[in-house]
């Protein structure tokens, strides 16, 4: 491949990995991903196979015409800058890979692509966009390079050009280059982490993609969570503060107090802002509702701590688990309705990080034991009204009148629901109602009908409760210590008033896992399923890192980087300064041993440094013993003045020295003796002579 060539191939490449960056943005349309792929493998093409292109001037000069009027279009009609911005990018790369003649051809197209990579992470890097930088950013240090090169083989003139690709540019140059390059990466990370964030967001996304989800309005149909249980989008991730795998929990999102047979709404929907402290901190029970919230009680049960990473949901609701106390967030405003539902002032536009202190109510034996409630008048005007239902009175006083307390009313209506009627997503149309539908007909359904009969029999009864959507705690992630939710895990369930202001929850939904129970279709399918699941939880972990703490690692997280760095300095130099209070206590109890573990110690490495020496010149040919014997002679010989000359054979150097009156000459004569016969008269060095060289050799050290 000739160097030209190979610059062109270079350059395409490079252009490939950063329009790839494009690809993986979600602004990006697919329209604009196939024209820019099919571009880059068309020009591609005509490089492979040196063929000339058969576009002519006159084209190029309409199409670029043709692509600024398409840029303005686009932009008045979308209104987002940067989405028209990479459009364009996409003409202005395809121009430049179709005329690439000169060394600043290559340069303008490096432009392009930096400009690419910028533009991308504008509009919102994810994790695809991690490994189309990492390749870019080393295919661009090539890509300069050869660039400059190219320049010097242009000025000296048509006929270098025709050079191959490998004599320019020798692998280990490029090797060398790679080197420093992560050399010049690791100072660069550096000043990543510690540079200030101001957090302005000059480069935000103008619009982003709000997932759709039913079931947390304030009106909402029986049956309108069906289809989001189909849906695998991922919706939260859940961290216990400890990291470890704890109980799962319930997030909860709405609760519906009104049913008329069809749809549910929550009429306790007056909303009040939350009081918010200097540190973001909001505590629910503070502000114009506050504590006056419908059956709302003291906190009490176990505390609760959970931080939750919120995606862009096209709802306010924001989930909590527990019985809330305090929210801690980045959002400026926090507001509560009458029912407790917490809400954002507006649909957040990107992921919402948040942490959640709560308590979780438990069934205490007073709960369990008490046998009549004597309910406030607000929780009989809202949580007993019932639709007229004869067949579901009647099924519920059948199923509850035989147990004496309410806690047992409620377990054995939520059994009933279980064991005699089937989990199933796939509900036939019926112009019935609903619950009777299900109920008396179908027998079969998915979380919102068994929570909404459970209502309604409860409350035929005479038990107060209400219907509450939310999500099940999801996936547990081995790796990040997380839980992932996902639209699929979209739930309702029931909750039951008891004294003190306290809900109890309540779940009649037998699962609807529908591996659970199947039988096994093999090992390795088992094995495959398994790895499967291992793959995605690892990537999903690697998404979650990147979003984290590279995409938005913030100014708080430099502070908390900064204090857990001095941390952990200051527990290392404690331990430092414990080693060294313990080493003095000990040599000043034990001077003696201590001067004799260090002799036995010296001894000891004095022993193994000879035994290696002799070990490596019995291992040694005879030429390269006596070598290594007689280049030691000349190191102490040179110590004491007489150095040898280049010139010099070794007996005429034998002989200056004779000169001189050295005391040892006898000794220097022998060795360099010994050392002609093994170097050049083919001699064997046995062991015996290099021990005698060795007695020589010290002869000589000393002088004798």
């Amino acid at each position: 491949m000739t160097f030209t060539k190979g610059a062109k191939f270079l350059s395409h490449l490079t252009a490939l990995a950063s329009f790839s960056a494009l690809i993986t943005n979600d602004q990006f349309a697919w329209t604009w991903s196939v024209a820019g792929l099919g571009l880059i493998l068309a020009s591609l093409y005509f490089v492979v196979t040196e063929r000339p292109t058969a576009l002519s001037s006159f084209f190029w000069r309409g199409a670029s015409v043709l692509f600024c009027l398409i840029f303005l279009v686009d932009l008045r009609f979308s209104g987002a800058l940067l989405a028209a911005c990479m459009h364009f990018l996409v003409y202005l790369m395809a121009y430049r890979l179709f005329h690439l003649e000169k060394a600043k051809d290559h340069l303008q197209l490096y432009l392009i692509c930096f400009l690419q990579l910028l533009a991308a992470a504008g509009a919102g890097s994810g994790f695809g966009y991690a490994p189309s930088f990492i390749v870019s950013s080393a295919l661009l240090i090539w890509g300069l390079v050869v660039q400059h090169l190219k320049r010097e083989e242009e000025s000296r003139g048509p006929a270098n050009s025709a050079r191959s690709f490998r004599s320019v540019i020798p692998l280990h140059f490029m090797m060398s280059i790679h080197l420093l390059s992560v050399g010049v990466l690791l100072p660069t990370l550096l000043i990543f982490f510690l540079l200030p964030r101001m957090g302005v967001g000059f480069f935000q996304r103008e619009q982003t993609a709000s997932q759709k989800i039913s079931g947390f309005s304030e009106k909402v149909d029986l049956g309108s969570m069906g289809p989001v249980k189909r849906d695998f989008t991922r919706v939260m991730r859940v961290l216990p503060v400890e990291k470890e795998k704890e109980a799962p929990l319930y997030l909860r999102g709405m609760s519906f107090d009104a049913y008329d047979g069809r749809t549910w709404r929550n009429t306790l929907s007056r909303k009040a802002s939350v009081r918010r402290s200097f540190d973001r901190t909001f505590e629910i029970s503070s502000g114009e509702i506050g504590s006056d919230r419908i059956g709302s009680g003291p906190p009490t049960g176990k505390s609760l701590r959970r931080t939750i990473l919120l995606e862009p949901l096209e709802s306010t609701v924001l989930f909590t688990v527990g019985s809330p106390v305090t929210v801690r967030g980045g959002f400026l405003s926090l507001l509560v309705d009458l029912s407790g539902t917490l809400y954002l002032s507006s649909s957040p536009l990107q992921r919402t990080e948040y942490e959640v202190t709560a308590t979780s109510a438990l069934s205490s034996e007073a709960d369990q034991s008490a046998r009549q409630i004597d309910y406030p008048p607000d929780i009989r005007d809202h949580y007993l009204s019932t639709p007229v239902q004869p067949r579901l009175a009647i099924l519920a006083h059948t199923i509850a009148d035989p147990f004496p307390t309410v806690y047992e009313k409620a377990q054995a209506i939520a059994r009933h629901l279980r064991t005699e009627y089937a989990y199933s997503l796939d509900v036939s149309p019926s112009t019935r109602p609903p619950l009777e539908e299900f109920l008396f007909f179908q027998k079969r359904g998915y979380c919102e009908y068994y929570a909404s009969a459970m209502v309604m029999m409860l409350r035929s009864v005479g038990i107060a409760s209400r219907l509450v959507t939310g999500f099940l705690p999801g996936e547990w992630n081995e790796f990040g210590k997380y839980y992932l939710v996902r639209q699929s895990d979209a739930h309702a369930w029931v909750e039951i008033y008891f004294p003190e202001g306290r809900w109890l929850t309540f779940d009649p939904t037998p699962s609807g896992d529908p591996a659970e129970g199947a039988p096994s279709v093999g090992a390795y399918l088992d094995w495959m399923r398994l790895k499967a699941g291992a793959v995605s939880a690892y990537v999903d972990w690697m998404r979650f890192k990147w979003d984290r703490y590279i995409i938005r690692y913030s100014l708080r997280d430099q502070f908390a980087l900064l204090e857990g760095t001095r941390n952990q300095v200051d527990r290392l130099s404690d331990r430092i300064s414990e080693l060294i209070v313990t080493l003095r206590r000990w040599v000043s109890r034990f001077p003696f041993r201590l001067s004799l573990a260090g002799a036995a110690t010296i001894g000891v490495m004095l022993f193994f440094y000879r035994s290696a020496r002799w070990k490596r010149l019995r291992s040694t040919p005879s030429k390269q013993r006596a070598t290594l014997l007689y280049e030691r002679m000349l190191r102490l010989l040179a110590k004491r003045g007489f150095k040898k000359r280049q010139e010099q054979t070794p007996m005429e150097f034998v002989e200056m020295i004779a000169q001189n009156g050295e005391r040892s000459i006898d000794a220097i004569r022998r060795l360099t003796q010994l050392y002609y016969g093994a170097r050049f008269g083919g001699q064997a060095f046995s062991l015996d002579e290099v021990r005698q060289a060795e007695y020589l050799f010290s002869e000589i050290k000393a002088g004798r």
